[in-house]
Formats: structure tokens, C-alpha cells, sequence
């Protein structure tokens, strides 16, 4: 389900926005729904850090009468918590479209609000179609990228480039994710992981490994040699059951 937020301070206006797509998505029978439709900056900044782990898309008025915050300001807020949620700007005053360009937000689409309502209902169902092609799109390819946030930013590294992560030396809480060209270290659990990426396997109680990248297993010592040679622990009860899906591995 695509969750819609929207902002915008004409009452007469939001209620356009909100009729259209209201319409659009029963006539279609489509897997969205609006969540939210406000004249605050503020109450639509509660919702930034939960749609950031769903599939959402936001409507925002670029400026907004009564609020030392700005639809721009909202989008920042909105682009640093996901690469991937979808923003639409809606303005009366087209060249405030130039204050997007220097905070690097992407949107999809810009809507004049001068436009005849013929011409704003079309767009908003080109790109609310285009919106829900591109969540079906990324659901396939999504089991091909590890998300990861730090401070609030999300950042993605290839899955198949993941070598392994482990929990953090000395910093209760955190994670540690190497993969062939970098090194992070990022708020999480374990299990967490596990459920999201069953492709990884737990080693360890704190080690989760790719095993597209084990390059050899010691199961008389106990531990096992990636890629990249970092050698890892490997616990007595996960040795027999690494040692048949590799051997099921290296057959195929």
C-alpha cells in the first residue's frame, strides 16, 4: 500500500489534491491511500521517520503562509530519511522551482497551481501512476540491495557486494557492515538483519556472513576466511550445517 501525504495551506486547494487523488485511486482501485492531508510543516514532519520505512509518496506546497518552515524544508527532511520516497511540488510562483535545484531533492514533478484543474488532475494520475510502477519496480529489485541508515540517512550497498556484518567492538547497539569497498557502522540488530536478508548466514551469534563470499572453512579450527581474508570465529554448532549449504554451493 502507497501511503500519501500531502501539504498545502489553501484549504480550497488541498481540497483539490485530495479530491483527485481520492478519486483516481477508487476509480483505478489502486494500493494507496492518503494518509495525511495538512496545512502544517510541522505535523507532516511526524510523519517523515515512519513513511521512511513504508512506501510513501508526498504532495508539498512549496511555500507556506504562517510557518518559519517551507515545503522545501519538509522535502530536505523527507530526502535524508529515504533515497527513494517520491516528492511532488505544487506552487503558484514557478521560480521558487530554483530553490530545489541547490538542496539536491529530485522530485518527480513540479504542479503550477495556476493550471486549469483538467491539467492538474492529469498530471497527478500520470504521476501517481508513475509512482506506483516505480514501488513495483523497486520491490523486485529491492532483495538486491542492503538499506542501511546512519543519522537518520539511508545509504544502500549491492547485496552481492556484502561480505559480512558483526556486531561493534565496545558500542552496544550498532552493527558493522564490510563489504568489498567500504566499511560502516550503523544502529541495528542482528536479528533484525536476519529476518530482512535471509540469504546471510549466522556464524555466530554476532556475525552474519554472505556465502557467495567464504573463500575457505577451517572446520578444525573453527573459523572461516572471506574475500578479502578477514577471518572470522565460526561457532561449533553452525559448522555442520555451513559446511552442507557450501558444499550445495560450490556444486551448483
Amino acid at each position: 500500500m502507497l501511503n500519501i501525504y500531502i501539504l498545502e495551506d489553501n484549504p480550497a486547494y488541498l481540497k483539490t489534491l485530495t479530491h483527485e487523488l481520492k478519486n483516481f485511486i477508487m476509480i483505478e482501485e489502486l494500493s494507496a491511500t492518503i494518509k495525511l492531508a495538512t496545512a502544517s510543516p510541522k505535523t507532516l514532519l511526524q510523519t517523515i521517520k515512519p513513511a521512511a520505512e513504508e512506501d510513501s509518496f508526498y504532495l508539498l506546497d512549496i511555500e507556506i503562509d504562517n510557518s518559519d518552515l517551507s515545503g522545501v524544508d519538509v522535502a530536505t527532511a523527507i530526502r535524508n530519511a529515504s533515497l527513494f520516497t517520491d516528492i511532488i511540488f505544487v506552487t503558484s510562483h514557478t521560480e521558487a522551482a530554483l530553490s530545489i535545484l541547490t538542496h539536491k531533492i529530485a522530485p518527480l514533478d513540479l504542479i503550477d497551481k495556476n493550471a486549469p484543474i483538467a491539467e492538474t488532475s492529469r498530471r497527478l494520475r500520470r504521476d501517481l501512476q508513475q509512482v506506483l510502477d516505480q514501488v513495483k519496480d523497486r520491490k523486485v529489485r529491492s532483495h538486491n540491495l542492503f538499506n542501511y541508515s546512519i543519522n537518520g540517512q539511508m545509504f544502500a550497498v549491492r547485496l552481492d557486494e556484502l561480505l559480512y556484518i558483526q556486531t561493534a567492538t565496545g558500542n552496544p547497539g550498532n552493527l558493522e557492515m564490510h563489504a568489498l569497498d567500504e566499511i560502516a557502522t550503523f544502529h541495528d540488530n542482528l536479528n533484525h538483519i536476519a529476518s530482512l536478508y535471509p540469504t546471510l548466514f549466522r556464524i555466530h551469534k554476532s556475525i552474519l556472513v554472505n556465502p557467495d563470499h567464504i573463500k575457505q572453512l577451517d572446520t578444525t579450527n573453527h573459523y572461516l576466511y572471506m574475500d578479502n581474508d578477514d577471518k572470522l570465529d565460526v561457532s561449533f554448532r553452525k559448522q555442520k550445517l555451513l559446511k552442507k549449504m557450501l558444499n550445495h554451493h560450490h556444486s551448483k
